[in-house]
């Protein structure tokens, strides 16, 4: 790994244990606020140190060489197909999902405003798939 990317990460790490320490000490009062920063902090910080210590155990041909597959691997056909015939399973299955709580909504005598959010949903994935396949056809 280049020195570039190991300064980066342990920026990253350094940024994250500051807004950890301001969210925990500075803005304890302030509630919202305090807890953002706090999660976002513990994150970053994280995510910094774990990107730092990878980089400093992997060596640069290592890194080249999965960069190498991981392209293949988002490229190949199979994949690509595996990938489109999940998201249908599973926008099948979560329309059937939200079908079934609006019913129960409506039979549990829920507030209407609930009841018209959740069917607005099943609306918005009707208008998706409508747009989405003419934008397809027309396409390929």
């Amino acid at each position: 790994m280049r020195k570039g990317g190991l300064w980066l990460y342990a920026g990253l790490a350094v940024i994250g244990a500051v807004a950890l320490y301001v969210g925990g000490f500075v803005l304890s009062g302030e509630g919202m606020i305090s807890g953002l920063c706090i999660g976002l902090g513990a994150a970053v910080f994280c995510l910094g140190v774990g990107n730092f210590i990878s980089s400093l155990l992997t060596s640069k041909p290592e890194t080249d060489e999965r960069a190498r597959r991981k392209a293949v691997e988002v490229q190949d056909e199979r994949n690509i197909r595996l990938r489109e015939k999940v998201g249908s399973t599973i926008n099948r299955v979560l329309v059937y999902a939200l079908s079934i709580l609006v019913l129960a909504l409506g039979f549990m005598g829920a507030g209407i405003t609930i009841i018209l959010m959740v069917s607005s949903l099943l609306l918005l994935e009707l208008v998706l798939a409508i747009g989405l396949s003419n934008y397809y056809t027309k396409r390929m």
